[in-house]
């Protein structure tokens, strides 16, 4: 009964907030996840703002405008309702669908843009991350610790299905799906989240193998995920398939360089190799 009166009185509601430019917002709201609203209380926006108004509260507002508009107001809730089961119902099908490249490259800087907007609204609320090398935007660094739930350093599916179920922005699954491209392992990890954004805004700078790797789906059977040093050049040796060979840092192979099954003597074009890379190497083999 509490859920039918906070779906009823968040519609009376909705026409006393437009006049002083609120807005309620579904839980799912971007905005909304980062308030952490409890499922007793409702998500209003102003200005860029959210804010969390309890139920009893939205309900003594509501009552104020005349209950004899509920009957009307429960019937439209009933059917929004019903057409936002049939939004799960094609949940699958809309994350199923195969983003561009020019897509993808959008959302990317439209994510950003988003992030530099929230952590401006919540600045001053910056924690340090855990250990990483690649080095991290403020409001990108500001908008992990959100996700990051358990402070595990990782984001996983379950902390990041708020963000990735936007149904404005069928593409962000995809996107965020892409950043998984050190470690693929289903999670991820500060660097792959703030490598991920190194670029989103000033694409016309990003380095080759930073732009190759992010334009390859690391899920997908075979295929070439590019080393890429920590300024997103190419790292001197090269792996796919059992096959190992050495480029120069805009990833052009050196001739008679390409060997199967074993590490290959870049030392002789580049720096030789430390303990680090040869367990990565290795590691890919």
């Amino acid at each position: 009964m509490t859920c039918c009166w906070m779906a009823v009185a968040a519609l009376l509601f909705l026409a006393t907030l437009a006049s002083s430019h609120f807005q309620i917002r579904k839980a799912i709201d971007p905005l909304c996840v980062v308030a952490r609203c409890s499922d007793t209380e409702v998500c209003v926006v102003k200005d860029g703002e959210p804010q969390c108004i309890s139920g009893v509260k939205l309900i003594e507002l509501a009552k104020k405008h005349g209950k004899h508009h509920l009957l009307k107001h429960h019937s439209k809730a009933h059917k929004h309702h019903k057409h936002e089961d049939g939004h799960a119902r094609n949940d699958r099908h809309r994350h199923n669908h195969l983003c561009s490249h020019d897509e993808l490259v959008s959302i990317g800087g439209r994510l950003l843009q988003w992030f530099s907007d929230m952590h401006r609204v919540h600045s001053g609320r910056d924690k340090e991350l855990p250990a990483h090398k690649i080095t991290c935007r403020r409001d990108v660094a500001w908008m992990f610790e959100q996700w990051d739930g358990d402070e595990d350093g990782l984001l996983s599916k379950d902390e990041l299905m708020p963000l990735e179920r936007n149904e404005r922005e069928a593409c962000v699954a995809q996107f965020i799906d892409m950043c998984d491209d050190m470690v693929v392992d289903g999670k991820i990890s500060v660097d792959e989240w703030c490598d991920c954004f190194s670029f989103a805004d000033d694409l016309r700078h990003e380095p080759p193998c930073h732009k190759q790797k992010h334009s390859v789906d690391p899920h997908k059977k075979g295929a070439f995920l590019p080393r890429c040093d920590l300024e997103g050049y190419y790292r001197p040796e090269q792996r796919h398939n059992g096959f190992c060979w050495c480029v120069d840092r805009f990833g052009r192979e050196f001739d008679n360089s390409r060997i199967k099954g074993e590490l290959p003597d870049c030392a002789q074009y580049a720096n030789e190799l430390d303990m680090e890379d040869k367990t990565d190497l290795l590691h890919r083999i």
